[in-house]
């Protein structure tokens, strides 16, 4: 445990000044807190949507990435909810009286703005005891996180605005030529009977249909893109009918491999959302996950409702994705060494995503799987 506090403050200083990844950041600041606070475990948990899940920690046995509660929920649900921080101390006496395990925590609110963004959490404090001037010291270290994350925001938007500045040069005007264009071959191939030619044929014009069918997608989200802008299109539909139009293409997109993509409807919720955005949305991520197994593998896509919102799991048995590289994947621009992509297909997920405001994030283990998990509500609501 470190006593000096005036060394303390250097340190966290120090590490702001010298580490601007917020991902390297975070962890940094939150052991230290664990350090000089005295107590066995620390850590930050921020909103995403309307749940709490642990960003950075310090001092767990097991990794608690994968825990998540929803705002309201527990101490640290309550004070994300509130905004007004929860110290509990709790002597020996006390302990004995209450006759169940039990320590000393403290739960304060993370701001940026004024606005609650996350909690930083202390728990099991040595002695058991947390002073005013621990208080004070933990309020500062929550602001500490916050600026960290407002700078790391800061940057990551100046540098997406200066290469959205350089696609806007090119993309608006030669995707709307290409998205006309498709229509018209669409149009062309919509007459085309498949019924009254063989077989061989008809899975060739299938083919057609689907590849452009794809590019068709990929330039209404290039266009979406280029402004940084969703706009929502609300229809009622069901997810029997996303998964029957995913599992056409992929059949055709599969078929000289051994990838299997199953899919798992459970309870065939109904959504009122964009049908067109969430379908392109799957799409990619099925469609990624397919090219990663080359091939041979399992892709499973599978839907259920839950608490008032649609969930959405991708699975892939494939090569998995590396720890250093998976909190940059929803990056623009970032294409994990492949060779084909542009690098735009999981920033474009993402932004279709929390459009709908949802929430998406990941969890893998290389050379094993990854999951994508993906919540929207069953019925969007415009702020």
């Amino acid at each position: 445990m470190k006593n000096d506090l005036l060394e303390v403050l250097v340190e966290i200083s120090e590490k702001m000044n010298s580490i601007f990844d917020v991902n390297d950041l975070l962890p940094s600041i939150i052991s230290i807190a664990r350090e000089y606070l005295g107590v066995k475990r620390s850590s930050l948990m921020l909103i995403h949507g309307n749940r709490l899940s642990i960003s950075a920690h310090s001092g767990f046995e097991i990794d608690p990435h994968n825990i998540e509660i929803a705002l309201g929920e527990g101490i640290a649900g309550k004070v994300a909810e509130t905004g007004m921080e929860t110290v509990v101390n709790l002597s020996e006496e006390s302990r004995e009286e209450m006759g169940y395990r039990a320590s000393s925590f403290m739960s304060v609110p993370v701001k940026t703005n004024n606005k609650v963004i996350g909690v930083l959490n202390l728990t099991d404090k040595e002695h058991d005891y947390f002073t005013e001037d621990d208080v004070r010291i933990a309020r500062y270290i929550a602001s500490q996180c916050a600026l960290g994350i407002e700078r790391f925001n800061l940057v990551r938007d100046m540098r997406k605005s200066e290469n959205l500045r350089i696609i806007g040069m090119l993309n608006s005007s030669i995707a709307h030529d290409i998205k006309n264009l498709l229509n018209i071959v669409q149009s062309y191939l919509e007459l085309i009977d498949i019924t009254e030619l063989d077989g061989e044929v008809a899975d060739y014009i299938e083919s057609i249909h689907s590849e452009v069918k794809r590019i068709h997608g990929l330039t209404l989200d290039l266009l979406d893109f280029s402004r940084q802008k969703v706009s929502i299109n609300l229809v009622r539909f069901r997810v029997s009918e996303l998964f029957n139009d995913l599992r056409k293409q992929f059949r055709v997109l599969t078929r000289d491999t051994a990838v299997e993509v199953e899919f798992i409807n459970n309870g065939d919720p109904e959504l009122w959302l964009d049908r067109e955005k969430i379908f392109r949305m799957l799409f990619n991520l099925i469609a990624n996950a397919v090219d990663v197994l080359g091939d041979k593998g399992t892709v499973r896509i599978s839907a259920c409702a839950a608490g008032g919102c649609c969930e959405f799991d991708i699975y892939d048995n494939g090569r998995g994705i590396p720890q250093d590289t998976i909190n940059k994947i929803f990056d623009p621009f970032f294409t994990s060494g492949k060779i084909k992509g542009t690098g735009l297909g999981l920033a474009i997920v993402k932004m279709i995503v929390e459009a709908h405001s949802g929430f998406i994030c990941v969890d893998s283990k290389p050379d094993e799987y990854t999951v994508f998990k993906v919540r929207v509500p069953l019925r969007y609501e415009p702020t």
